[in-house]
C-alpha cells in the first residue's frame, strides 16, 4: 500500500499524511493507494511549483488489529 506525506515545516522536518474525509477529527484514517501510479498521480494537487519535494508517495503498511 501507499501513502501521501506533505511536510508543514521544512525546518522541523514536520510531516502528515493525506487523510480520508471521515467526518471525525478523532479517527484520522490515511488515504491509500494499492498502486504506486496512481498515489503519485493523485499527490500531484498538493504540489507547490518549485516545493515538489514537500510532496511524498511513501509505502505504507496498516497497523490495524482489526
Amino acid at each position: 500500500m501507499y501513502a501521501i506525506m506533505i511536510c508543514l515545516n521544512e525546518k522541523e522536518d514536520d510531516w502528515i499524511f493525506v487523510t480520508e474525509d471521515t467526518k471525525d477529527c478523532w479517527d484520522l484514517r490515511p488515504v491509500l493507494f494499492n498502486d504506486i501510479h496512481k498515489a503519485l498521480k493523485y499527490s500531484e494537487q498538493w504540489s507547490i511549483p518549485g516545493k515538489e519535494h514537500n510532496v511524498k508517495v511513501v509505502s505504507y503498511e496498516s497497523q490495524d488489529n482489526e
